[in-house]
């Protein structure tokens, strides 16, 4: 346990690195200090056929990776396995305002905007709420934030919503009318992830920069640095002139999340206790696993035990 911990540490600093020295991803020089200096450099912009969406991350250095793929130190199997049970707590007929459709995708985007990790990449088409989520962590108050800014033209889309998302393996932008209030309120906009690697020799998932340059994208993402120190500043004209705040995006006490908040915790633990039993169960308390083995009919302790080549589960 300690070794693979210390393995997916080095993986991610080893990524980093390479992000560092891309030169695929476009880094301005300018910092943004204010709310008028994003603005005026989206004003800048050339907008000619153009759908710009915006995603905000809090430290300057992070990746840019689902949760999936973050989540537990889980390989690309296990983030499969995961998805599948996931997908398997889906109710089985639409429940409004909760649920529109019967589609596996929109049940995906409605995890991920309640905290279950997802092969989904939250961003918005306002780039006030991704500036929003750039410096309202707490945790990297003190670190630098980024603002990216992509073309949605730049990508693949996704079309299959009908389909069962294992079918997916590229990256691709997700457009959908199918809006749930918390997805209204910010906008939002995804990508998704295809579990399967980007070439013969990895093993496991990649990040959006490994993606870029293995395709050969020349400009196709800006990334804009806001210093810490210029943090809270933001933070205090998003809300006193734009009502951009925790709770507005949040729809903090909302119904949705008086109703249904612990529901989506309950399903994220779930699939966490599923997964590692049937892939990795020595990382689970005792008292874990005699919980998850209530979860099956029958004995499956290990049953997928670094199945690295694993893609699809149904």
């Amino acid at each position: 346990m300690v070794e693979a911990s210390i393995k997916n540490k080095l993986k991610r600093v080893i990524l980093q690195a390479r992000y560092m020295i891309s030169a695929i991803i476009e880094i301005r020089k300018m910092n943004i200090t204010s709310v008028s200096e994003v603005l005026s450099y989206l004003y800048n912009l050339s907008v000619d056929k153009a759908s710009y969406c915006f995603r905000g991350q809090s430290n300057f250095n992070w990746l840019i990776q689902p949760t999936i793929y973050r989540y537990e130190g889980f390989q690309r199997y296990q983030a499969v396995n995961y998805e599948n049970f996931v997908l398997n707590m889906k109710p089985n007929s639409p429940c409004p305002p909760l649920l529109h459709t019967t589609y596996d995708i929109e049940w995906l985007m409605l995890c991920q905007h309640y905290g279950v990790p997802t092969r989904l990449l939250d961003w918005s088409h306002d780039v006030l709420v991704s500036l929003f989520f750039a410096c309202s962590d707490k945790a990297e108050i003190n670190a630098d934030g980024a603002l990216f800014i992509c073309d949605q033209n730049e990508y693949p889309k996704f079309s299959a919503y009908n389909a069962h998302p294992n079918g997916t393996q590229e990256l691709a932008f997700v457009n959908t009318n199918i809006i749930n209030p918390r997805v209204r309120m910010q906008s939002g906009a995804f990508m998704i992830w295809g579990h399967s690697p980007l070439n013969e020799e990895s093993k496991n998932s990649y990040d959006l920069y490994e993606y870029l340059k293995e395709t050969g994208n020349s400009q196709p993402l800006k990334k804009l640095r806001i210093p810490a120190i210029n943090k809270m500043a933001i933070l205090k004209e998003l809300n006193e002139v734009y009502s951009i705040n925790d709770d507005s995006l949040y729809l903090k006490n909302g119904f949705l999340e008086n109703k249904y908040l612990g529901e989506f915790e309950a399903v994220k633990d779930k699939a966490r206790l599923m997964t590692l039993y049937q892939t990795e169960s020595n990382r689970l308390s005792l008292a874990e696993q005699c919980s998850a083995r209530k979860l099956f009919p029958f004995e499956c302790r290990d049953m997928f035990s670094s199945c690295i080549n694993l893609t699809k589960m149904r």
